[in-house]
């Protein structure tokens, strides 16, 4: 067999190996979550986050509650970006004077990351669960 033709038949077969390998499932950030974590506050406060996400498009958007008033009923989620599993967004809490920064690991029904505060730099972490 001559090269160009061995070369030929290698590329088909590749080809063949990789449209026929499983695909990983897109993820679908839809429902309701739920997340909480212990504040670094001296007090030991739990704080609750519940975001609600809906799919827009090739987008998402949703809105967000807290368990400790932190944050204005159904605030905004904004700057969602999602690229493979990694879910990136932005909340403002306090009456917009502080904004915090998402981002996170999505794996089924499970999102693991971390709040940054973007005025400070502090970052906490976080564990959602999508409710079913």
């Amino acid at each position: 067999m001559n090269k160009p033709k061995a070369t030929l038949g290698f590329l088909a077969l590749l080809g063949l190996v990789v449209l026929a390998a499983p695909s990983s499932p897109a993820v679908d950030l839809t429902g309701t979550w739920t997340g909480s974590t212990v504040l670094n506050n001296g007090q030991g406060a739990t704080l609750e986050l519940t975001p609600v996400l809906k799919k827009e498009g090739q987008s998402y958007a949703g809105t967000v509650n807290d368990s400790l008033g932190l944050i204005d009923k159904d605030t905004a989620i904004t700057d969602v970006k999602l690229a493979g599993n990694e879910f990136d967004f932005s909340i403002k809490v306090m009456g917009g004077a502080i904004e915090l920064a998402g981002n996170f690991t999505v794996t089924g029904d499970k999102m693991t990351g971390k709040l940054v505060d973007k005025t400070n730099g502090d970052d906490t972490p976080f564990e959602f669960a999508q409710k079913k």
